[in-house]
């Protein structure tokens, strides 16, 4: 394992295969309970939102006029109208007398079902978001733009406490979110929780633009990593999700439905089958 000193809040962890990866949280995290963990396929993908993403493939409105200029310096709709469409589109689909929500409620809501939103998925659990690095065999590589299985995956560790403390008016810092309600049982069993972005911003520029007086140095022993990065080596991957699964860490048990059930019955096809369910009779003899 190598490691880089903290520069502008962020430090670099590099790990050679997930092996290791027990091991750094043993040693470097077990007494450190604000902390917050992502996985990503990628190493190289930024942290940053879906909307951000779908904002940024579609930067431009269409002039629909026929004036002049063909297009406007603008998103579509607005965040405002992007929201508003969902709660549209799901209008007597919550059930009867669904409960009231907050706007952060109704983008978790909408996180959970599949829509682009302002919310990041994050855990209490290092070894659920381990689990997300490594769950998908291939991504899409952000250089070339091709699906192919990365070189690299990564773990990202956040400070939950210390990420708010530069949020000031009309600046936002990233926030973390547990919403209660609808969303809750998947939340439970993911040891999850929300992170809501500030708009057009990604995790990693925003630590380096308000956090970057902590930067390790002779004269600066007291820096703080604000956000780690575990970068983790793509090594026997097959072994990691045989591994989590005997932890009970995988599709069945994170995603608590019939879904998630059907998933985790196809993924055993690529673990062996290393797992008594389907063997065991539901009737004595």
């Amino acid at each position: 394992m190598c490691s880089a000193k903290v520069e502008k809040g962020v430090i670099e962890h590099k790990l050679s295969s997930w092996k290791e990866f027990a091991d750094f949280i043993v040693e470097h995290h077990s007494n450190c309970p604000a902390l917050i963990y992502r996985g990503q396929a990628h190493s190289d993908w930024k942290v940053e939102s879906t909307l951000d993403r779908l904002e940024h493939r579609f930067p431009s409105k269409r002039n629909y006029s026929g004036g002049i200029p063909d297009d406007f310096d603008c998103t579509p709709v607005s965040r405002e109208t992007h929201l508003r469409a969902f709660k549209d589109a799901v209008r007597g689909k919550r059930g009867q007398n669904p409960p009231e929500l907050s706007e952060d409620e109704w983008w978790a809501l909408a996180q959970h079902h599949g829509l682009a939103t302002p919310m990041l998925d994050w855990t209490y659990s290092p070894f659920v978001a381990l689990f997300f690095a490594f769950e998908c065999k291939k991504c899409i590589d952000p250089s070339s733009g091709t699906w192919r299985e990365p070189e690299y995956r990564a773990v990202y560790v956040l400070s939950s406490s210390c990420i708010a403390e530069k949020a000031k008016e009309g600046d936002p810092a990233p926030l973390p979110f547990s919403p209660r309600g609808e969303t809750s049982y998947r939340l439970i069993n993911q040891a999850a929780l929300f992170l809501r972005m500030p708009e057009d911003s990604d995790l990693e520029s925003y630590i380096h633009e308000h956090f970057r007086d902590d930067t390790a140095s002779e004269e600066n022993f007291h820096a703080r990593a604000i956000l780690q990065k575990i970068i983790i080596g793509n090594k026997d991957r097959t072994d990691c999700l045989k591994f989590l699964n005997k932890m009970n860490i995988n599709r069945m048990s994170l995603f608590p439905d019939l879904d998630g059930a059907a998933s985790y019955v196809n993924d055993l096809w690529e673990l062996d089958f290393d797992t008594s369910l389907g063997y065991i009779s539901d009737q004595l003899a």
